[in-house]
C-alpha cells in the first residue's frame, strides 16, 4: 500500500521504518529541508518531501504532528489529502482532534500507538518501538467500517495490540496514566533542586542514578508536549491532579501522625495495584 505519513519525529520515523520493512511504499512529509536531509539520510520514508502535494498517491495518511496542528490543520494540509485516502492521527489526546477531522474527512479514524521516548525530533525514530505496544483505536458512530478494518489490519500487522474504546474514554484514561505523570515528573525535578543549598544540590546531582532517572523520565521531554495535553485535555488533568493531590496528602498525613503500620499497608497495596498495570 501507498502509505503517507505528515511528520517523520519519533512517531512518524519509527512508523515509516516498520512500514517499509512490511514491504509498504511510504511517502513522508517533513516541515523543512533540514529535516527532509535528515529524515533521507535515516531512510524514514522512500520518498520524502515539504511538499504535501506527494500525498497524493497515497491511500492510507497517518498524521504524526503536534496537538495543535492536529486540532488546527492547515488548509494545505487538508487539501492535499485526496478525498478517497483512509486518514488517522497518532496523537495522544482524541476528542477534540476527532472532532475537528471528522468534520473535514469522512475516512477519518482517531487513533493512538502507546510508545515513546524521551526524544524527539527526526533523528530519533528507530523500527522497533513500535513492537509489542498497545495502540489504540477511538472509533465513533461516523466511523466507516471499511476504513477502520483496513487501519485495523495495518497496526495489527506491526506487532502491536489493538485496543478500542470512545475518544472520552480514551482522554479520561490517558489523563491518569500518561499525561498526570509528565507533571508529576516534572514536579519532582524541580523538587531535588534544592535552590538554597549548592552542596546539597551538588550532592543530589551526583548521586541520581537509575531510580531517578526512571521517575523522572517523562519529566525530561518535549515542554510543548506537555503544555498541548494541559490545554486541550485539561478538565481530566485537573481531575487526575485532584486525585493525586488528595493520595500525596494522606501519605503526609500517615508519616506526620508516624501511622507507620497503615503507610506500610498503603506501600504495600501501591505494589499489588502497580502489578495490575505493569506486567
Amino acid at each position: 500500500m501507498n502509505i503517507g505519513i505528515v511528520g517523520l519525529g519519533l512517531i512518524g520515523g519509527s512508523i515509516g521504518l516498520k512500514l517499509q520493512r512490511l514491504n509498504h511504499t511510504i511517502y513522508g512529509v517533513t516541515n523543512n529541508n533540514l529535516n527532509k536531509k535528515k529524515a533521507i539520510k535515516k531512510n524514514l520514508a522512500n520518498f520524502i518531501s515539504c511538499d504535501l502535494g506527494i500525498l497524493k498517491e497515497c491511500a492510507l495518511i497517518i498524521l504524526a504532528l503536534p496537538i495543535k496542528d492536529l486540532i488546527h490543520p492547515s488548509e494545505d494540509l487538508i487539501s492535499a489529502i485526496p478525498k478517497d485516502a483512509i486518514v488517522t492521527d497518532v496523537g495522544s489526546i482524541k476528542e477534540p482532534v476527532i472532532s475537528t477531522w471528522e468534520k473535514i474527512h469522512p475516512l477519518f479514524i482517531g487513533s493512538h500507538p502507546m510508545a515513546g521516548t524521551e526524544e524527539r525530533g527526526v533523528d530519533s525514530g528507530f523500527e522497533s518501538l513500535l513492537e509489542n505496544k498497545k495502540w489504540i483505536i477511538t472509533p465513533t458512530l461516523k466511523s466507516n467500517s471499511h476504513a477502520l478494518k483496513t487501519l485495523t489490519n495495518l497496526i495489527t500487522s506491526m506487532d502491536c495490540e489493538i485496543c478500542h474504546t470512545s475518544p472520552k474514554e480514551h482522554d479520561e484514561a490517558v489523563s491518569l496514566i500518561s499525561h498526570l505523570p509528565i507533571f508529576v515528573a516534572s514536579t519532582l525535578i524541580k523538587t531535588a533542586k534544592a535552590e538554597n543549598n549548592q552542596s546539597l544540590l551538588d550532592l543530589t546531582q551526583k548521586l541520581a542514578a537509575s531510580g531517578y532517572a526512571d521517575t523522572t523520565r517523562v519529566g525530561g521531554g518535549n515542554p510543548n508536549l506537555g503544555l498541548d495535553l494541559a490545554i486541550n485535555n485539561q478538565t481530566n488533568i485537573l481531575k487526575a491532579i485532584k486525585e493525586f493531590k488528595n493520595n500525596i496528602n494522606e501519605i503526609e498525613t500517615l508519616i506526620k501522625d508516624k501511622n507507620w503500620e497503615l503507610l506500610s499497608k498503603k506501600l504495600t497495596e501501591a505494589i499489588e495495584i502497580r502489578s495490575n498495570f505493569i506486567n
